[in-house]
C-alpha cells in the first residue's frame, strides 16, 4: 500500500494585528473576497483510511492507536466502498464529552481513482452525495458568519475553523506535507501557538 498524506492548512492568525485579543474584521475581509468556504476545525486526529484494507492512520503515516467501535466499522463500510482513500477527524481521544465521531472532510481516491491532483470543490462535491450515520458524519460548511463561528468556538471540543479555497487543488505527496496555501487554520487564541 502506497501511504499518501493529507494536505495541511496554514495556520494563521484569527487577527495580524492582535492574535491573543483579536477583532472581526481580518476573518471578515477573508469572507468578503468570497473564495473561501468555512468548516469547524474539531479537536482531534487528522485521520487517513484506506478501504482496500480498512486501515487507519495519522497525519505521519503511523498506524492511529484509536479502535473504533464494532458501529463505527459498519458505519464506515456502509458509506465507503473499497478503493477509497478518504480523510477525516477522528474526534475521541481529544475530548471529554464526544466519543467515536468521525468527521470527513476530504476524500483523495474513489473506488481507484486518485483524486488528488484535482480541486477540493469536485472532491467535496463526491462526498455530498453519500450517505452518512451517527459517528461517521461530514463536515459542515458555511460561505458566511467566519467570525461568528469562530465565536462560537470552545476551544477544546471545536478549536476554531478551517477555511478552504474550492478550486484549490490537492497536493499529491508520499512525504510528509507541512501546509497548503488554498487552506487556511485559524484557531482559538493561546500563548502556545505562534504565527
Amino acid at each position: 500500500m502506497l501511504f499518501y498524506y493529507p494536505n495541511r492548512p496554514i495556520l494563521i492568525p484569527p487577527d495580524p494585528k492582535n492574535p491573543l485579543d483579536p477583532k472581526p474584521d481580518y476573518l471578515e475581509e477573508l469572507e468578503a473576497e468570497d473564495r473561501w468556504t468555512g468548516e469547524l476545525k474539531w479537536n482531534g486526529d487528522n485521520t487517513v483510511l484506506h478501504t482496500d484494507d480498512w486501515t487507519l492512520w495519522n497525519r505521519r503515516g503511523e498506524p492511529l492507536h484509536y479502535k473504533p467501535t464494532a458501529e463505527v466499522w459498519d458505519e464506515l463500510k456502509t458509506i465507503f466502498p473499497k478503493r477509497c482513500i478518504v480523510n477525516f477527524e477522528t474526534v475521541d481521544t481529544k475530548t471529554k464529552d464526544v466519543k467515536n465521531l468521525l468527521v470527513v472532510h476530504c476524500l483523495m481516491a474513489w473506488k481507484g481513482e486518485l483524486l488528488l491532483g484535482k480541486d477540493w470543490g469536485a472532491s467535496r462535491a463526491r462526498l455530498e452525495r453519500l450517505k452518512y450515520g451517527k459517528h461517521v458524519v461530514l463536515s459542515e460548511t458555511f460561505k458566511t458568519g467566519f467570525w461568528k463561528r469562530f465565536q462560537e468556538a470552545d476551544g477544546k471540543t471545536i478549536e476554531g475553523i478551517v477555511l478552504k479555497n474550492p478550486t484549490g487543488k490537492l497536493v499529491f505527496s508520499t512525504t510528509p506535507i507541512r501546509d497548503v496555501s488554498w487552506m487556511r487554520k485559524v484557531r482559538k487564541p493561546s500563548k502556545k501557538y505562534h504565527f
